[in-house]
């Protein structure tokens, strides 16, 4: 009885190191690939190459359950969700073949046992694809297209894809009627007629909603983090003219994610700007507002104006100042504008220090953030404690002189750097494909 309470204690200890969801997702997937292997018995040699591979990390899983108390509780973590999630995506991928040839099998016999059944349905989805009307979709697209030149080109070109797709299908219907009986040339037929049909429909609806998505501006506020499980709690701003509306969620996010977003609490971690498609958005976190203020240069835009050195907001964009900053809010002097620009041309994330040795105003170690996100879980957790900036008592966040400007030679951004291949447009930047000069915050 003693050495069974020992050995049950030493499997406890060593299975202790990983998480209990960890440990259940671990076993579930499992059992889900063991029938996947009943399933899939004999099939092709691809299909039994992805299985072979998602029962090579198997093995591994199962070996690193027993033995991750050797290993320490972060390394054995991150071994066992990026094993599982190969696992998970190499079973996945064989069922989809499976399923793929069964389909296409079922699809064979049916054509083979009732061909004038399968032409009579082929004939209904040609008929469906020409009663499409697209006159409501280039109406909207030729309204945006009016008042977003810069894209007439591309949404003329999605247009006039759509409206080929008839053009197409009658082409194809064409074969089928000249061939009746010959299985092989009806289920191609088949097959592109379902692809026009739907390409048809999901399409028209994709560019009504892309040219919609030119006249709206958002952002993704990054406003707490969890490490247990892995999620963030985002706010999303979105600016429509002067409407201006936000709603909260948490997300769960990878690892990988919360290690990359980890200094950006508080943070702009997506911004999209009027006149762009929500791919467009810039992935790079900023300072949150900063995105709509004019450049010195251009003096003053639809959100505001420089004064005196200060950014002053119109009163009909009050909410996005209270939004983005709360009941805190400072202003924003012209010289910690010059920082954000000089960050932003050396492709460097600007977290608000005046100079290198100073502490950050923005993202998770800021001074601003430990006031405004002091009831964040991330910050009771002790999160900002790590920072070399903390103190025992909610630091005032420093002020700048409006005459105050970034030494020469200085880099005011001490932060990561930004831009990557990953990323969308820069902020502050103007992309290749854009109007040249292009800077956030322009009035359109």
């Amino acid at each position: 009885m003693r050495y069974i309470a020992v050995a049950a204690a030493v499997i406890l200890v060593s299975c202790g190191t990983l998480p209990r969801n960890l440990r259940d997702d671990i076993a579930s997937e499992h059992d889900k690939l063991q029938q996947a292997q009943r399933q899939i018995q004999g099939s092709d040699a691809r299909m039994q190459g992805e299985l072979a591979r998602a029962k090579s990390d198997d093995a591994e899983l199962q070996k690193l359950v027993k033995d991750s108390g050797r290993i320490g509780v972060q390394e054995a973590r991150r071994r066992a969700e990026s094993l599982l999630r190969d696992e998970r995506n190499e079973r996945q991928a064989a069922l989809r073949d499976y399923d793929a040839i069964e389909a296409a099998a079922a699809k064979r016999r049916s054509f083979e046992q009732n061909p004038a059944e399968s032409l009579a349905r082929m004939k209904h989805e040609y008929e469906q694809i020409h009663a499409v009307d697209l006159t409501p979709v280039v109406q909207v697209v030729q309204k945006a297209e009016q008042d977003y030149p810069a894209k007439k080109e591309d949404l003329e070109n999605r247009l006039a894809s759509l409206k080929q797709l008839p053009d197409n299908a009658s082409a194809a219907w064409q074969t089928a009627e000249a061939a009746p009986t010959n299985i092989d040339t009806l289920i191609q037929v088949d097959d592109t007629l379902t692809r026009d049909e739907t390409g048809l429909t999901t399409g028209a609806d994709q560019l009504k909603a892309m040219s919609g998505q030119l006249y709206v501006s958002w952002d993704k506020i990054l406003v707490d983090l969890e490490k247990d499980p892995y999620r963030e709690k985002v706010k999303t701003v979105i600016t429509k003219k002067t409407d201006v509306s936000n709603t909260e969620a948490w997300v769960d996010i990878s690892p990988a994610t919360y290690r990359a977003e980890e200094n950006d609490l508080g943070m702009s971690i997506a911004h999209k700007d009027v006149g762009y498609y929500d791919s467009e958005a810039v992935t790079t976190a900023q300072p949150p507002g900063y995105a709509y203020i004019a450049t010195p240069e251009q003096g003053r835009n639809q959100y505001g104006y420089w004064a005196g050195g200060v950014w002053t907001w119109l009163p009909e964009y009050l909410i996005m100042r209270e939004l983005f900053w709360g009941p805190r809010y400072q202003p924003i002097y012209i010289n910690e504008y010059h920082g954000y620009q000089y960050a932003a041309r050396s492709g460097r994330t600007w977290y608000g220090q005046e100079s290198p040795s100073a502490p950050p105003k923005y993202g998770t170690h800021g001074t601003f953030t430990e006031q405004r996100y002091s009831g964040s879980r991330y910050m009771q957790s002790g999160g900002y404690k790590s920072s070399g900036y903390a103190s025992s008592r909610s630091a005032e966040a420093p002020r700048s002189s409006p005459s105050g400007a970034p030494r020469i030679g200085e880099d005011p951004s001490v932060g990561k750097r930004f831009g990557g291949a990953n990323s969308g447009h820069q902020f502050g930047h103007a992309p290749s494909a854009r109007p040249s000069g292009r800077s956030f915050g322009r009035r359109h």
